[in-house]
């Protein structure tokens, strides 16, 4: 087994957990149709979501870095403002 499969098999649960954020985020977004205050604050907390687990889950692989939590971070925001960018 190559070692890219095989890295993505160990943290199946992980990228698992991390797509489900995201899509329950999103169906949160939908069913808030409307109400752009409640949709904002659904991006946001997807948005958040994300970066928790994605630093929480460096955390637990011992391989947390300020430069991975900085990046984490930086995508966060940028997801979150094109997110709010497209559904204004």
């Amino acid at each position: 087994m190559n070692k890219i499969k095989l890295n993505f098999l160990t943290h199946i649960k992980y990228y698992t957990a991390l797509l489900f954020i995201q899509i329950i985020g999103f169906f949160v977004m939908l069913s808030l149709y409307g109400n752009k205050e409640l949709q904002a604050a659904a991006i946001i907390s997807s948005g958040i979501g994300y970066v928790s687990w994605a630093i929480l889950h460096q955390y637990y692989e011992h391989s947390l870095t300020t430069k991975i939590v900085v990046e984490y971070v930086l995508f966060g925001v940028f997801g979150i403002t094109v997110s709010l960018l497209f559904f204004k």
